[in-house]
């Protein structure tokens, strides 16, 4: 009888669509692909999640060793308990028990994970320089930030740590999403350009926004609100290298310099401003889910393999 092989799946599930990625024990990418994420949960969160990575399992005669997921959201640090999902198109409570249904389903250890820390570990391990303190700031949906420390991604007490996209640097007059008054994501995020786009009749295209508006005041100092953001963790942590990335920065057009140079003005001097390195976050879709396969693999299930 044919040995069945082991895999490690990693998903991001965002707003707009869920990636998956398979990978063989030895980090081979057997699959990466994406749905939208609506038609995936309609009949439920657990049933759909289910059947997305059943679908992406068929034909491989393969069993899974662990499932690492992502969600925009606060997780816990036992990470099987979701806090807060501002973002998802779902009921709150279809989180409930979630991990151990899905332990069921695929007889295996689930472990879910903030979405920017599976970015952020894609970053680090890609630019080999996951034994340093690294900022991730990836500006999307929301303005998603992690901290990677001492080798891995920094949680915090409870597990909520990095929510700079929570500070209340935002429009005191605007709740966000995740109830509090004026956090920085509600002026500054892809949901906030959105409904800047959306206020004013416009001859081109969302995605050309920056190629068409760039000089615009408001988007000025959506970039300038952005820089504040990222010096303030950059005060705090004392980084050796920011990562900058996120669908909102890979934007044609998008301006990235004065984002790096207006950062730069409000860091602290002469450090860490002086000794301080900026980079580009690769710009693949994947990179969420690739990120948790990862994760996934270098957790105790190499063992099993």
């Amino acid at each position: 009888m044919r040995k069945r092989r082991k895999v490690v799946v990693g998903v991001d599930m965002g707003a707009t669509h869920i990636r998956i990625c398979l990978l063989t024990g030895d980090g081979q990418v057997l699959i990466t692909d994406k749905e939208r994420t609506r038609p995936v949960i309609a009949e439920g969160l657990a049933k759909g999640l289910t059947a997305f990575i059943k679908r992406h399992l068929a034909g491989l005669e393969a069993d899974v060793a662990a499932l690492m997921i992502g969600f925009p959201a606060s997780i816990g640090r036992d990470k099987k308990t979701i806090i807060s999902v501002p973002n998802l198109p779902c009921d709150a409570g279809e989180f409930t028990g979630l991990a151990p249904c899905l332990e069921a389903e695929f007889f295996c250890p689930v472990t879910f994970e903030r979405d920017v820390n599976m970015q952020l570990y894609y970053d680090v391990t890609e630019e080999k320089i996951a034994d340093k303190l690294v900022l991730g700031c990836y500006l999307g949906t929301g303005f998603g930030f992690g901290v990677w420390l001492n080798g891995g991604p920094y949680v915090g007490a409870h597990g909520v740590a990095g929510e700079l996209g929570h500070i209340p640097l935002g429009d005191p007059a605007a709740r966000c999403g995740c109830g509090n008054p004026g956090c920085l994501e509600t002026l500054c995020s892809g949901a906030a350009l959105a409904r800047w786009y959306a206020a004013a009749p416009r001859d081109y295209p969302l995605t050309e926004l920056f190629t068409h508006g760039r000089y615009e005041k408001s988007l000025m100092e959506f970039i300038d609100l952005g820089a504040k953001a990222i010096a303030t963790g950059i005060n705090l942590f004392d980084p050796e290298y920011v990562l900058l990335g996120g669908g909102v920065m890979d934007m044609a057009d998008f301006p990235y310099d004065r984002l790096v140079e207006q950062t730069g003005v409000f860091t602290r001097k002469p450090l860490p401003f002086t000794a301080l390195t900026f980079a580009k976050a690769s710009s693949s879709s994947f990179n969420g889910a690739i990120g948790a396969a990862r994760m996934g693999l270098d957790m105790p299930v190499r063992r099993h393999f």
